[in-house]
């Protein structure tokens, strides 16, 4: 009889009905003191920062790390018990957050937590590693994390813990799971366990305290695993609190933290790969391309996949920085990554803290230069000549870090512009700029030629032109011969995966006999073509906007004219030469252009403007109530407080709900125009 009850327990699931029962009834099911091997080792812990506990049911031990002074988030399959935390909280005066979730579904975030705690809170076989993965990814550098749980031995105890030896853990298990991580203690003790109705007596348990080391501590890193832990860390910032860029003019870089939120949100929402920024990774978006962090799935539209074992270049005495705006992060079509993954270079994105103390590290060196074409930049030969007739030139070739920027060409001017400002602050001249040499001009970008069919000649990409670069410093800077060859090579994955996904004409598609005369039709009707509302990708060519103006100004450009020419071309298979009348090539345009843009989706940085341009209109509809509430002040009337819900008289000295008492709250929201403190 008690066997048979034994396997009707080892098959009882633990679903949120089972603890919402548990939790319901009288009392603390484990107690309102917090756990013993918690307390044990709070000196190893930290005293400040974001703190997520795990299964945490009635919330002892995450009431007692807020009385510590811990931001701490509190997760639980029940809800009952998640109510009961709360109300424990209130009663012992601190404030937590809680997070009604199925482990294996909640989102952990990366490089995020800076304390992650995990008591007896036992997982299914089925994703027990997962968690534990997605646990150590979300770590902050140097962030600890705390297990206690049951060891199989615990079955003939008999005193708490699962009936069934699958959710039980061990040293092995532990270890083997968080091995990124560096162990501070791990061992299987038998201690006496007395928590409330449920752990009472005599217990086998694994106690675990591991750290995520820093990266400086980590050892020597490639250039792809550096350039991933700074997109880490940008993901990370996206989910901080304190998002804003104080003392920035740029508008749009003053909500730089936001416009990384709203990008990453927008990523994760479509599926993209946190890397390399492509499409569509499957229905486990939560899934990357770091093939030692999560198991990634086998994605030919993902350029991770096409590069699984990427050449790393040296460049000798260059060293590479490239600081992205924020509203060019994760966009699949921009090169700037590959500055970083292929060249080594710093990978900076303004608005993320970390990367802040980088930079101004780079900008108060006196080795930095821009590479940017403008008046007063030089060219590699003009800057070397210079250095000869320094004091140091007898030290042989001087080192130089390359500082570039990625971005619209607007973007760029205004990074610039605020790099000009934290140079003054610095007490530093503005930095000088190094352009490319005149050759660029026989230069034909296959990037831009890919992107905007015919347009290449004489421009380059971000990366492109650090590899033409390479190309000018092989003598000056003794790189190795053919180092830019290798670099343009390393862009050919790029441009296979942005051919897929957008279904970007190949350049033996674009050999078509009269296509300019197709291309000149096909702009001629294109100026009647109907306004799309709301953000548009276009699926023909692959340029995304934010506006219905936008979409209009591009649909009636050469880029996506030349597409759809070539598009019809290729379609029909046509061989001779393409004429067209008005008509025909209006009905071209209308079954190649207009049909798709409604069925298209926007890049990451797209969604971010739009949604950042939806803030500006809340804040001025803000502003212009709060003009309107001053005005009321003034006059002593009664009006509406939509925070509140009720009408409100307002005086010189205090504010009067309709119930006749003073509201304190409401009178410190108003403060600020009538002075009143009651």
């Amino acid at each position: 009889m008690a066997e048979s009850g034994k396997r009707q327990a080892e098959r009882q699931p633990m679903t949120a009905d089972l603890w919402d029962r548990r939790y319901s009834k009288q009392g603390f099911a484990y107690g309102t003191d917090p756990n013993t091997f918690l307390l044990e080792n709070i000196s190893l812990l930290p005293t400040s920062g974001k703190t997520l506990l795990l299964g945490e049911g009635e919330g002892r031990n995450a009431v007692y790390l807020a009385s510590r002074g811990l931001s701490v988030t509190a997760i639980d399959i029940s809800k009952v018990g998640l109510s009961k935390a709360r109300r424990l909280a209130e009663e012992r005066g601190v404030k937590i957050k809680t997070v009604a979730a199925d482990l294996a579904e909640f989102d952990f975030g990366v490089e995020c937590w800076d304390l992650i705690v995990s008591i007896f809170c036992h997982l299914p076989f089925a994703v027990r590693a997962k968690i534990h993965q997605a646990t150590a990814n979300s770590l902050r550098d140097g962030g600890m994390l705390l297990i206690e749980a049951f060891s199989p031995k615990q079955l003939k105890y008999n005193t708490g813990g699962p009936p069934d030896e699958e959710r039980l853990v061990t040293v092995e298990l532990l270890q083997e799971d968080f091995k990124t991580l560096e162990v501070l203690l791990c061992r299987e003790v038998e201690r006496p366990v007395e928590e409330g109705r449920y752990h009472t007596g005599l217990s086998s348990v694994v106690q675990f305290v591991a750290r995520r080391p820093a990266i400086q501590e980590r050892g020597v890193v490639g250039h792809r695993e550096r350039y991933q832990i700074r997109v880490h860390q940008a993901i990370a910032q996206s989910q901080d609190e304190d998002t804003g860029m104080r003392g920035v003019k740029d508008p749009f870089l003053s909500v730089a933290g936001h416009a990384l939120h709203y990008t990453i949100q927008a990523s994760r929402e479509m599926g993209q790969c946190p890397y390399c920024h492509s499409k569509d990774l499957g229905a486990d978006r939560s899934r990357c391309c770091r093939a030692d962090m999560l198991a990634a799935p086998k994605q030919e539209d993902c350029v991770c996949m096409e590069t699984a074992h990427p050449k790393e270049l040296t460049c000798g005495k260059l060293h590479w920085a490239l600081l992205c705006h924020p509203l060019e992060f994760m966009r699949s079509s921009s090169s700037g990554k590959l500055v970083a993954s292929l060249l080594g270079g710093e990978f900076l994105v303004f608005g993320v803290r970390s990367h802040q103390e980088v930079l101004d590290t780079i900008l108060a060196d006196s080795s930095t230069q821009l590479l940017l074409p403008g008046d007063g930049s030089r060219t590699l030969k003009e800057w070397l000549a210079e250095q000869v007739e320094m004091p140091f030139s007898g030290r042989g070739i001087p080192d130089l870090t390359l500082l570039v920027l990625d971005g619209s060409w607007d973007q760029v001017h205004a990074l610039r512009a605020e790099i000009e400002v934290r140079r003054h602050a610095m007490g530093r001249p503005p930095l000088s700029c190094i352009r490319l040499d005149d050759s660029v001009q026989h230069f034909r970008s296959p990037l831009i030629d890919a992107l905007k069919p015919g347009a290449g000649q004489g421009r380059v990409s971000t990366f492109e032109a650090c590899a033409l670069f390479l190309r000018e410093a092989e003598d000056g800077l003794a790189i190795p011969p053919g180092t830019w060859k290798e670099a343009m090579r390393g862009l050919e994955p790029m441009l296979r995966v942005l051919q897929r996904c957008f279904a970007l004409p190949t350049e033996s598609q674009e050999r078509v006999p009269d296509l300019e005369l197709l291309i000149a039709c096909l702009q001629a009707v294109a100026c009647d073509a109907p306004l799309q509302d709301g953000l548009r990708r276009c699926s023909i060519c692959g340029a995304a906007f934010a506006t219905p103006l936008r979409m209009r100004d591009h649909l009636r450009g050469r880029r996506h004219c030349a597409a759809v020419a070539v598009r019809f071309a290729r379609d029909r298979g046509l061989a001779g030469p393409v004429v067209c009348a008005g008509s025909e090539a209006a009905q071209i345009f209308q079954a190649y252009s207009t049909v798709p843009l409604s069925q298209c989706r926007p890049e990451p940085p797209d969604v971010a403007l739009v949604q950042l341009k939806k803030s500006r209109v809340s804040a001025k509809a803000a502003r212009t109530e709060k003009k309107q509430f001053m005005s009321a002040c003034r006059d002593e009337t009664c009006f509406y407080v939509p925070a509140f819900g009720v009408r409100t008289t307002v005086g010189r000295s205090c504010v009067v709900t309709p119930s006749g008492r003073h509201d304190r709250f409401a009178s410190c929201a108003i403060s600020f125009c009538c002075g009143s403190r009651c």
